[in-house]
């Protein structure tokens, strides 16, 4: 496959993960916006390993490929997926710092695993670990790198998105244990989707953490140059997609939250006017 089909595929691939990302994109440079795609096409790819394995050894294992793939160490067969192919050609063409990508795979063995985690900050560690290093590379493809901004916005998204797959088959119980104790509800009621009073307001005290993040994110984000907005462009519609959430949430693990494309392209290009 050539490094220009990969990239195409990774801009579909970036299309149908997170539509608002791959829209916000389309606002850096045409020569930088296949690397962009690359990172989000390899993030769903991360995030949609959960489902795609039911024995948590065959999830580690195909970490352990990604992990050795990007390193350089199995060439011919990272030149077969096209994912791997433009991303292992983004990071040798903007040579971001190795932990950043290897965190991002090396962290995700928590998704196979339904223990949870006991503190909050537990729970934005491994966001910090799994979706900031990425965003990272992102603000390096266009200019520089920025930590603060990266790290704030990692957490953030991140828990946005798992607020948003609440509803779906294999739903991962992040949800950390003190916040749901407070609400005299248990890690294994989430888990197992109890839904009651309680637990709705734990979800709606996860939204409000989401928000607290996605204000710092922003804050951080108005320090930097234009030029990396489109790295943080799921801010912009991040408060839709929480308010949703928190409409939603007492059916949360029952009924995916909805934004309307329309309203979501809207918030991102006024939000891009504004940067």
């Amino acid at each position: 496959m050539s490094l220009a089909a990969a990239y195409a595929h990774c801009g579909e691939a970036a299309r149908a993960w997170d539509r608002d990302r791959w829209l916000g994109a389309l606002y850096a440079p045409e020569a930088l916006r296949g690397h962009l795609h690359a990172l989000i096409a390899f993030e769903g790819e991360m995030s949609r390993l959960r489902e795609a394995v039911r024995d948590p050894r065959a999830g580690e294992i195909r970490l352990a490929w990604w992990r050795e793939a990007l390193a350089g160490e199995r060439p011919d067969e990272a030149q077969g997926n096209p994912v791997a192919a433009a991303l292992l050609d983004t990071l040798e063409r903007f040579r971001p710092l190795p932990h950043w990508i290897e965190n991002a795979i090396v962290g995700r063995q928590a998704d196979f695993y339904d223990d949870g985690f006991p503190a909050m900050g537990d729970l934005e560690a491994y966001l910090g670990e799994t979706r900031s290093g990425l965003l990272q590379i992102a603000a390096t493809v266009l200019g520089q790198s920025a930590a603060e901004a990266s790290g704030l916005a990692g957490v953030a998204l991140g828990l946005t998105e798992l607020l948003r797959g609440l509803a779906g088959p294999r739903a991962f119980a992040f949800a950390p244990a003190d916040g749901l104790e407070r609400r005299g509800v248990t890690p294994r009621d989430f888990r197992e989707r109890r839904g009651s009073p309680e637990m709705t307001a734990a979800v709606v005290d996860l939204v409000a953490q989401a928000r607290r993040r996605l204000g710092e994110a922003e804050a951080a984000r108005q320090k930097l140059p234009r030029a990396l907005s489109p790295a943080y462009a799921g801010l912009a519609t991040a408060p839709l997609w929480l308010a949703a959430i928190e409409r939603n949430a007492a059916r949360a693990f029952q009924t995916p939250p909805e934004v309307a494309a329309w309203r979501r392209q809207w918030a991102l290009w006024r939000w891009m006017r504004r940067t």
